[in-house]
């Protein structure tokens, strides 16, 4: 598979969690039906690059896609991606966080909605 460009990738997202629905505090809604329950902006991106369901919930096999011949350039798209919006989305350049990890808790705020996550990834205005 070619990797995707950010915007392919917002927009695959967006479908997706229109599809399937968002939850905050966790990847997916349920582990058992990861390619059919719910998933949080993070998981949703990782899956619309190409990657599979739940490598992204651990650093272990995050570390291990960024050497897999197959998976390596989906594993790119997903960082940019994350870079991309984190950044949009206001993640300050002094922030300790990595850009995933500021991205989840940006997701898991208890007042978010998922109108502002579908905004974000569409590019408009939060």
């Amino acid at each position: 598979m070619t990797a995707l460009d950010t915007a392919e990738i917002r927009r695959k997202t967006a479908e997706l969690l229109r599809q399937r629905g968002w939850i905050r505090d966790d990847y997916i809604a349920d582990s058992g039906s990861p390619m059919e329950c719910k998933l949080c902006m993070v998981e949703a991106i990782g899956q619309a690059a190409g990657l599979p369901p739940l490598s992204l919930c651990n650093a272990r096999r995050r570390a291990a896609m960024q050497h897999d011949p197959v998976l390596k350039e989906q594993y790119q798209a997903m960082i940019n991606t994350i870079i991309e919006l984190a950044t949009a989305l206001g993640q300050p350049k002094t922030s300790i966080q990595t850009p995933m990890d500021w991205l989840l808790d940006w997701n898991d705020d208890a007042a978010r909605t998922v109108e502002e996550v579908l905004a974000a990834l569409e590019g408009q205005a939060v």
